[in-house]
């Protein structure tokens, strides 16, 4: 005999939500990342917006503080940019002759008995370079269109901070609603663990990235490598990216760095390993493990999955997705389990 509990309206409505929600899920992934990083920032920023609270309105103190981390932002770079925009400038003086270095080297270089041109086919690499040109004419529009829409991106998602960070107690109220009055306590106790572990992310990675380019810069300077802040300040940036972030810095610095000779460009490269080898076991687990309480094993799977699953956003927002999922588990799973095996034993 069926079970008309089970068949209620509101169970019916519920299954159809939650399937619609699964078919429309793969097309609006990009916008919950967007919210979700927008939630990132301003857990990071809402500890600032609480102590500003003593002293003007949550509403104008979410306005200081944003509009401080974005001037504070800005400052930071203005001198490394003035900085890097002078090796820039030298570097693209210097390119004629560079270039003019890399064509000898290929034109003169002799492998197995013969020169590099000699074993190319003149003809198949002239009809790749026209293919290659059109290619990248053609992509031309393309790459206005993404650097706008990262623009619109940027705009969106510090408005969406703003409203987070002002409308904060509005928006807890709203969602512990979705709890029945006995699980409210709760709810709201592991809605402020996740707020505290993902907001030390973005912490954790400022301070990370920081560590990680002036290490480098000092291991270029050392070396006596040109355009070292400049590359310094490259590998910082990218080390947002975990793994493929750090091989692209490597790629940039070696391609810029070849000239110096074999022997510096395997100092190079055992330095970067040196840089990174501290990042990863000494710099990263003690801010992420610090301000994140989340094992490197977890960042790592995180990592793999959101790069699945989730895309390029995907993989920068993962220790904070993996500490996300972790509170969940923990509180959901692990300590009721590990409760209820104390309460037995006693």
């Amino acid at each position: 005999m069926i079970n008309k509990r089970f068949f209620s309206t509101k169970n019916i409505i519920f299954t159809i939500l939650v399937i619609v929600l699964l078919l429309i899920l793969p097309k609006i992934v990009g916008i919950l990342l967007l919210f979700f990083g927008a939630y990132v920032i301003a857990c990071a920023l809402n500890p600032y917006v609480t102590k500003l609270m003593k002293t003007m309105n949550r509403s104008a103190a979410s306005s200081v503080v944003l509009l401080g981390s974005i001037l504070s932002i800005v400052a930071l770079f203005i001198p490394i940019i003035f900085v890097a925009y002078k090796e820039i400038k030298n570097f693209l003086l210097t390119l004629p002759e560079k270039l003019a270095d890399i064509s000898n080297f290929f034109l003169n270089t002799e492998f197995l008995g013969h020169k590099i041109p000699d074993m190319l086919n003149p003809e198949a690499i002239i009809g790749n370079s026209s293919a290659v040109a059109q290619g990248l004419f053609n992509q031309s529009w393309n790459i206005t269109v993404s650097i706008f829409q990262l623009v619109m991106v940027s705009v969106a998602l510090t408005m969406i901070v703003y409203y987070i960070l002002v409308d904060k107690v509005y928006l807890k109220k709203k969602f512990l609603e979705f709890f029945p009055p006995d699980l409210k306590p709760k709810a709201e106790e592991i809605l402020s663990t996740i707020s505290n572990r993902v907001g030390g992310y973005v912490r954790a990675q400022i301070l990370s990235m920081a560590a990680v380019g002036i290490m480098m810069a000092i291991v270029l300077v050392i070396l006596g490598i040109e355009y070292s802040t400049l590359l310094g300040l490259i590998t910082g940036i990218l080390d947002i990216v975990p793994i493929l972030g750090p091989t692209i810095a490597l790629g940039i610095i070696i391609l810029i760095a070849y000239p110096v000779g074999i022997v510096k460009i395997v100092l190079i490269i055992l330095g970067f390993l040196l840089v990174q080898q501290i990042s990863n076991y000494v710099v990263r687990p003690v801010l992420f493990g610090k301000l994140m309480e989340l094992h490197p094993l977890m960042i790592f799977l995180a990592l793999f999955l959101a790069e699945q699953f989730l895309g390029f956003w995907g993989v920068i927002l993962s220790p904070a997705i993996a500490a996300t999922i972790c509170v969940l588990i923990d509180e959901l799973y692990i300590a009721p389990i590990n409760l209820k095996t104390k309460d037995s034993d006693e």
